[in-house]
């Protein structure tokens, strides 16, 4: 099917077709180029964004626990405050990207986003700095998912499971940009009084991590809306007039040449607008019943296993390799090292905001290691199978998890701790099989909704992480471990990669 798809779009593609065709056909024949990889690379900008900033946390936060006065417990829950803006607010994005447009919405809350970030970093006290930070999280959850519907939007369907994976793969780079930024501020030594507080470096930091939703932005201004979008509001011209664009920039054509003349126009019912309230109801009710509320929740449990560990238990990656690298131990687990470290702190009461240049080196290195075996793997995809790639990153990242109880070398355990990155791998299929379950109306509902379901595994994730390292240290690592290797066991559940589906025309 694939073969003739390709067959017949090479046929039309100097051939003018004057009847009406299918969406997919029609993006189809305007191919894929570079015009499609530049707002692909677009798209997973605001996906790096949305991992920079509550990552970010990971290394903000305990630089600046002297200056903002934060205890453990503090701290766990700051940092669970980006997930906790992403679920209040994902059904209301999700809302908002079906109804009024992929771009433009994600445009305004990344916007948002990066204005917020950046004026929390001049906040005094604990108290302004966690509101900011709470407004800047409720902006989050918009570019944190739909990036995932709109690039599948925007390409042929042959290319969008490589595309998705090999996107998501890229988000992995956001993780390893954290530590290597903090590597390059936090050591600097400045301080300047700005009267009630001094700026230090972990406030610079902050500005840094928020720049990237600023930047995907504007870019993005230059960007095409989704075509897909557009034809299901009913809006031929529009759709038709980017298909076009997309043709000329990736066949060095004018637009005019571009074949498809018609585009096959879904039913579309005349009704009197209802209420947000409404809307809100009639957007969702479909998906929290069958066919689709299976799929809702089986990819709502995958989510939540991948983010508790990739946002919850990696948020306190660097402080728990900070104290396991500067502990001292010799033939002793981590949890072991952490439990002595912790008798020495209550022993010495003053605040220590320092973090070892060997913790930034070792999660930088093993950030961007991870990286390159995402972009590696993923380009597999087509050859391995979606579903084969989402088993195997659960089996390996829980394996690692429970075997960092076992180990007594710390190079060999900050090996198995900075793995936890490639867990991000997980999400594009998971995302991949969305864009196949749900149809486009739907879709960005069903990707912001199920992303929300995975997010409460990142505020969990996090709060329950910070305090079972200190009071249950191995309890921690199995407990993640044995969740990831659940999420294996479950996503054998999951529907066969879809075939192509013929091509729908009048032709």
């Amino acid at each position: 099917m694939v073969k003739d798809k390709l067959t017949i779009s090479s046929e039309v593609s100097s051939k003018e077709i004057k009847n009406a065709v299918d969406i997919d056909f029609a993006l189809n024949v305007a191919g894929m180029g570079w015009y499609n990889v530049r707002y692909s690379l677009n798209l997973a900008l605001f996906l790096i964004a949305a991992i920079i900033e509550p990552v970010g946390y990971s290394y903000v936060l305990p630089a600046a626990k002297c200056d903002l006065q934060m205890t453990d417990t503090q701290r766990g829950v700051i940092g669970s405050i980006p997930y906790i803006g992403i679920v209040v607010t994902s059904f209301l994005w999700g809302y908002l990207v079906d109804t009024k447009g992929r771009k433009k919405i994600i445009i305004i809350s990344s916007l948002l986003a990066g204005v917020l970030g950046v004026i929390s970093a001049f906040m005094p006290d604990l108290i302004s700095f966690v509101i900011l930070k709470s407004l800047t999280s409720l902006c989050i959850a918009c570019p944190a998912a739909v990036p995932y519907s709109y690039i599948g939007e925007i390409l042929p369907s042959r290319y969008r499971d490589i595309t998705l994976s090999i996107t998501n793969a890229m988000q992995i780079c956001g993780s390893a940009l954290v530590p290597l930024f903090a590597w390059a501020i936090l050591p600097l030594d400045f301080r300047i009084d700005f009267g009630s507080y001094d700026f230090r470096p972990w406030r610079l930091l902050t500005i840094i991590y928020a720049l990237p939703f600023i930047i995907s932005a504007c870019l993005l201004v230059f960007g095409p809306e989704s075509p897909k979008y557009l034809m299901s509001q009913g809006k031929h011209d529009e759709s038709l007039q980017i298909l076009k664009t997309i043709y000329s920039s990736n066949k060095r054509k004018p637009p005019d040449d571009y074949p498809v003349k018609r585009l096959l126009m879904p039913e579309i019912q005349e009704t009197k607008r209802p209420s947000i309230f409404k809307s809100l109801i009639n957007q969702s009710a479909p998906l929290l019943k069958p066919p689709y509320l299976k799929w809702m929740a089986l990819n709502g449990i995958l989510l939540f296993g991948i983010f508790s560990t990739l946002n919850g238990l990696y948020m306190w990656l660097p402080d728990v390799l900070n104290r396991v690298l500067t502990g001292g131990g010799h033939d002793q687990t981590a949890c072991q090292v952490i439990a002595q470290r912790l008798n020495e702190t209550h022993e010495n009461a003053e605040c220590d905001d320092q973090i070892d240049s060997q913790t930034f080196m070792i999660n930088t290195i093993a950030n961007f290691s991870c990286t390159l075996i995402a972009l590696g793997v993923s380009s597999l995809v087509k050859v391995i199978g979606k579903k084969v790639l989402l088993i195997a990153v659960f089996l390996v990242i829980g394996i690692c998890c429970i075997m960092i109880n076992f180990v007594t070398q710390q190079i060999l355990f900050a090996i198995l701790l900075s793995s936890l990155p490639i867990t991000g791998l997980a999400i594009g299929p998971v995302n991949a099989y969305a864009v196949e379950i749900f149809p486009t109306q739907l879709r960005g509902m069903a990707v912001s909704l199920s992303m929300m379901l995975g997010r409460t595994g990142s505020i969990i994730g996090t709060n329950v992480a910070g305090i079972l390292i200190n009071a249950a240290c191995e309890i921690t690592f199995y407990g993640f471990g044995g969740l990831l290797i659940l999420c294996a066991i479950l996503s054998l559940l999951l529907p066969r990669a879809r075939r192509p589906e013929p091509i729908r025309s009048t032709l």
